[in-house]
């Protein structure tokens, strides 16, 4: 996200951006986390805790408050995370994160967009407001959030063993093969008389190419490649690396590092996010470009 953007979280306190690497955020302790409902009564209010990102005025445009999908599934992740954690050392409290984990998972499917391309069926999530840094228009979709929602889906499956859950992560994972063009989430970049797949953080016509977000994208269907031995991500995976190797020069700026294809300059956050995530793909993958442009950025 950028910098100017201000998260603020009305009643959950999430730090999304700090754990896009693990896949979860720092966050204070939720003592009522029991927010999942079976058989729930059509129409009747429940009162949950939601995660809520406060947006304010973007280049004039009051933007507020909004539920954004990438908080929901990071904030669903959290509490799988602390599912797993705590099942075996303290079940009843593990239970409660589990429910809250779940009711937020269905959350996200129930928003989801079901849309089919050419016989190719697919799940997507869109933002339901204007994004003006990028000139995004509402419906808009990103790799970034659409991943973790894949993440989300797929630990969802691994706490409860429900088929349902892997169902839907393979639609999510469809996504990625979808052109943007038809409302997926996949973009052909040109290099020289190379083509390549790139997933955008913030998909339209012509996407500023934020490299933090494409690079987690490529990090997490990796992994749910290797989970599952879905070849579809095994090869959206691999192709995203060939990706990575082909355009990190055009990120190098200096000793630096640049957030977009725009050449904004990265502030420190984003800085120290991409030498991260290089020291992850050279740890996965033993290429030693990644170490190189590790240690030139500084």
């Amino acid at each position: 996200m950028d910098k100017k953007v201000l998260f603020l979280i009305f009643l959950i306190p999430i730090s999304f951006l700090s754990g896009l690497l693990l896949g979860y955020s720092s966050h204070k302790e939720v003592n009522n986390c029991s927010m999942y409902f079976k058989n729930p009564t059509p129409f009747k209010v429940e009162d949950v805790l939601m995660p809520v990102t406060y947006y304010g005025t973007i280049k004039g445009e009051y933007i507020g408050y909004q539920i954004t999908p990438h908080n929901v599934n990071d904030e669903a992740r959290r509490c799988f995370y602390k599912y797993f954690e705590l099942k075996d050392k303290d079940p009843e409290k593990a239970q409660e994160y589990l429910k809250r984990a779940l009711f937020l998972t269905e959350y996200l499917i129930s928003q989801a967009d079901h849309c089919e391309v050419n016989g190719t069926t697919f799940i997507i999530w869109r933002y339901n407001f204007d994004f003006p840094i990028y000139n995004l228009s509402k419906g808009w979709a990103g790799s970034l959030c659409q991943a973790g929602c894949l993440k989300t889906l797929y630990l969802a499956y691994e706490a409860t063993g429900e088929k349902r859950y892997l169902k839907l992560a393979n639609e999510a994972l469809n996504a990625f093969t979808v052109p943007v063009e038809n409302g997926g989430l996949l973009k052909i970049r040109k290099l020289g008389n190379e083509s390549y797949y790139w997933f955008p953080e913030y998909a339209s016509k012509n996407p500023p190419y934020v490299l933090n977000g494409f690079i987690t994208s490529v990090i997490w269907i990796g992994e749910f490649a290797n989970k599952t031995g879905n070849e579809k991500a095994k090869f959206l995976y691999e192709e995203g690396l060939k990706s990575i190797k082909a355009f990190l020069p055009q990120y190098d700026a200096g000793t630096w590092s640049y957030y977009d294809s725009l050449n904004k300059l990265c502030n420190k956050h984003y800085e120290k996010l991409h030498k991260q995530l290089l020291l992850t793909l050279y740890n996965l993958t033993g290429d030693k470009i990644y170490l190189k442009y590790y240690n030139k950025w500084t």
